[in-house]
């Protein structure tokens, strides 16, 4: 897993990405896109519609996400943001995991992984593990496929 830069300067422009952590395990990143494709980003949208509690808990991380990530901007660089660019420091400043602008959706399982793997707390990224049901650590000879 790797920590992206939240806000780069290219040139005189300022660009961000929203996407905090980055999930880089071949075998981890197959098997939560398999975990994608079978439909669990949709019971977590059920769940969140359906459960108060689990919503608040997803409201919750997307709140500390977005605060992590203003924290790594410099503060001259966020005021330059706002005046320059305030959609761009609103998506910077208000969007959740992997930059999702809807808490009552989700956007990619891989995201809240690596935040709960990043954070030690994530209530998607943990439960999606317990649903993997295997080791979420990378057995070495799964990566040896994947790097041929």
């Amino acid at each position: 897993m790797i920590v992206n830069r939240p806000v780069s300067a290219l040139v005189s422009d300022l660009e961000i990405f929203p996407t905090l952590y980055w999930l880089t395990c071949p075998y981890l990143c197959r098997e939560i896109a398999a975990l994608e494709s079978e439909g669990l980003i949709a019971q977590f949208e059920a769940r969140i519609a359906e459960d108060p509690e689990f919503a608040s808990l997803v409201e919750e991380d997307h709140e500390a996400y977005a605060k992590e990530r203003l924290a790594l901007v410099h503060r001259d660089v966020q005021k330059r943001l706002q005046q320059e660019y305030p959609e761009r420091y609103q998506v910077l400043a208000e969007s959740g995991v992997g930059g999702i602008r809807n808490p009552q959706g989700v956007k990619c399982l891989h995201t809240h992984v690596a935040d709960f793997l990043a954070r030690g707390k994530n209530i998607i990224g943990e439960e999606t593990l317990k649903v993997l049901d295997k080791p979420w650590f990378c057995p070495e000879a799964e990566c040896r496929e994947y790097d041929q």
